[in-house]
């Protein structure tokens, strides 16, 4: 048994023996801190397919400190510029289109209103003219049941005027017979043979008055019947032609009532078109998507940085770059160092073990703690050669700190060794 491992033991003992912690040792080794990269990449825009972005400017320069939302470059917008123009002018044409179909709608609600109105009047029309023929109906069939029976009348009247002109000739006849006798009588006639034939002329004359009278009445009767039926007549053709007028005005107003009709349902269904077309207008007018994905279109055309880093690579105005395709590089503050350990050492190294870090451009140690032991060796990288770790396997151990450190630097680490317990 070596010296060193007798006096190892001794001290095991000793910490057997007191139940004290043995206190603890640091490793002292050299890592490098991880360099924390962001890779930018060319947005993909809504440009002419088969085209690539432009870049039109580069504020930054390398090495320039930059803040997160910091502008990178810009690319030419002057296409997505065009579609914002479009999509706000089609916005814009939405929200007038809105207007323009209330417009339509009252214009459409006026003609309904004059169309009811016109069918209130034609409806009011067909009314009157109904009952205009049914009361003419009423007349003509009066007249011609009256024109039925006046020829009969004057049938009657024209017998008995014929009886009174028979009778009166006879009248006359014996009247004449009897002035006749009284002038052939001799003058000295006696009255019983005047006073009979001058009685008989009396009352003979007095018959011829009264059916000369009744004759002449008759002969009234039949020229105010022979008017009556003549003006029966007309009246019947004129009542018929009052009928017929009528009859073809009703039809004329059955026909208009029916193209008004045909018109409300047109106008109807244009109004439910145009009430369906409101609908559209208002969402289009309220859908600010064409705008808004142009907006956002166009906002892709600035690309600005992702975090607080340092400008280590940056695209060149003029360049061409095709979606994807890097456009700048960004170093972070880094916060882990990465060291290589022996595997003797990394029997002595615990998982969230204090340990500090050196750095030239440090006025301090920065304080951290062992943050990952990889489960496995593997060979190191040739710049982390130290008297522990040759070109051998070694475990890679990663020490996160509290402060940022500028990445890609060699420091200096002390690792605490797991204290061990009695």
């Amino acid at each position: 048994m070596s010296c060193r491992q007798l006096a190892v033991l001794g001290v095991a003992l000793g910490l057997v023996l007191t139940g004290c912690a043995q206190p603890s040792e640091t490793i002292a080794v050299t890592g490098r801190v991880s360099a924390d990269m962001l890779t930018v990449q060319a947005p993909t825009l809504a440009i002419p397919a088969g085209t690539s972005p432009r870049v039109v400017a580069v504020p930054v320069r390398l090495g320039d400190q930059v803040k997160a939302g910091d502008v990178l470059l810009r690319f030419d917008d002057t296409t997505l510029a065009a579609k914002l123009t479009i999509a706000k002018k089609n916005a814009a044409v939405a929200k007038v289109q809105v207007g323009v179909v209330d417009a339509g709608l009252d214009t459409l609600a006026d003609k309904e209103r004059d169309l009811r109105d016109k069918r209130s009047e034609v409806t009011d029309g067909i009314a009157k003219a109904t009952k205009a023929r049914k009361d003419l109906s009423g007349k003509l069939a009066d007249a011609r049941k009256a024109s039925g029976t006046l020829p009969k009348q004057l049938a009657t009247v024209e017998k008995n005027l014929s009886e009174l002109r028979s009778k009166l000739a006879g009248v006359e006849q014996e009247l004449a017979q009897v002035t006749a006798a009284l002038q052939a009588l001799p003058p000295d006639a006696g009255p019983e043979v005047r006073e009979p034939l001058l009685q008989a002329k009396q009352q003979l004359t007095a018959v011829r008055a009264q059916l000369t009278g009744g004759i002449a009445t008759l002969s009234t009767a039949r020229a105010k019947l022979t008017a009556g039926i003549a003006a029966l007549k007309k009246g019947v053709r004129q009542l018929g032609k009052a009928i017929a007028t009528i009859d073809a005005n009703l039809v004329k107003a059955r026909d208009g009532l029916r193209k008004i009709d045909d018109g409300l349902t047109k106008l109807s269904d244009a109004r439910a078109d145009l009430n369906r077309a409101r609908t559209l207008a208002v969402i289009a007018a309220a859908d600010t998507t064409g705008v808004d994905t142009a907006t956002l279109e166009r906002t892709q055309a600035v690309v600005r940085a992702p975090a607080d880093a340092l400008v280590t690579a940056v695209a060149h105005v003029g360049d061409v770059v095709a979606p994807g395709a890097m456009i700048a590089e960004l170093a972070r503050p880094a916060s882990v160092v990465t060291t290589w350990l022996a595997p003797e050492q990394v029997a002595q190294t615990c998982l969230d073990a204090p340990a500090t870090v050196s750095l030239d451009s440090l006025a301090m140690p920065a304080s951290g703690r062992v943050s990952r032991i990889v489960p496995a060796a593997n060979y190191p990288p040739t710049y982390h050669t130290t008297d522990q770790v040759h070109l051998t396997r070694a475990v890679p151990v990663e020490v996160t700190v509290t402060s940022p450190l500028p990445p890609g630097v060699p420091a200096d680490l002390r690792i605490s060794t797991c204290p061990t317990e009695g």
